[in-house]
């Protein structure tokens, strides 16, 4: 789009027709996700405006998660959100693959831990059972999207401390080895922001906003087997649900 289809009259603020101007061109697929955007120099010889007027305009779509900036290497196209359905359980793995994306993930921790209150009243366990804790980094295209803390009662799958869950499915794992298959889920939607240990892990900033579900998965028995935990980038992930009038 040329400089003179700016309008200048003073009716519409000049950042305002930028951003329109970048925000259109990026939906269209010109300006495509992890493309970089023109630099600020070019946009003020492109269109005649100043830094300010680029930097707002810049800053907009930064806000709306639309573009991301790298230091040292300028404003790129973001990946578009990823839908997460709340109509049924999810996993990320098959989500990520269904949505186009390479999925990967990195093992934090895996590792006993005795159940605490809020656990215990989750799962109707003693306080101080032994669980299970498998802690993952899960990645879509090279990009850490969210954080799954999973706790497993031990005495129902003790197998699991002792494997790498970031090259094997968990949930295929516990089917495979001990027939355990989460039928159904009850699970509560926060929204958070994120503290500084999520932050670094994330490739966010601290106070960014994030998507917290907590999770209890029940077996086709109908005993809760799983407290689960995922803190998701709220730039990245978009929560739908199909429901009846």
């Amino acid at each position: 789009m040329n400089a003179e289809q700016l309008d200048f009259s003073g009716r519409t603020q000049l950042y305002y027709q930028l951003y329109d101007i970048l925000y259109k061109d990026i939906k269209k697929g010109i300006y495509k996700p992890g493309e970089l955007l023109p630099t600020e120099n070019e946009l003020i010889e492109r269109y005649g405006i100043s830094r300010v007027t680029v930097r707002k305009a810049m800053d907009m779509l930064l806000n709306e998660g639309i573009i991301a900036k790298r230091r040292g290497y300028g404003s790129f196209v973001k990946n578009k959100k990823v839908e997460q359905t709340l109509n049924k359980v999810l996993h990320f793995s098959n989500e990520m693959e269904k949505q186009g994306y390479k999925s990967s993930t990195k093992m934090l921790t895996n590792e006993k831990v005795y159940a605490n209150k809020t656990i215990a009243e989750a799962l109707s366990i003693p306080e101080g059972t032994q669980l299970t804790h498998v802690n993952r980094l899960r990645f879509a295209n090279g990009e850490p999207m969210c954080i799954e803390s999973a706790y497993l009662i031990h005495d129902m799958c003790p197998d699991v401390l002792s494997h790498d869950f970031s090259q094997i499915s968990l949930r295929k794992f516990i089917v495979e080895n001990y027939n355990i298959i989460w039928k159904r889920a009850q699970q509560k939607i926060f929204a958070i922001k994120a503290n500084p240990g999520f932050a670094k892990l994330l490739n966010i900033k601290d106070g960014n906003p994030m998507i917290y579900i907590e999770r209890i998965s029940y077996t086709q028995d109908n005993i809760p087997g799983e407290y689960l935990q995922s803190y998701y980038r709220g730039d990245c992930f978009y929560l739908t649900a199909e429901l009846e009038a």
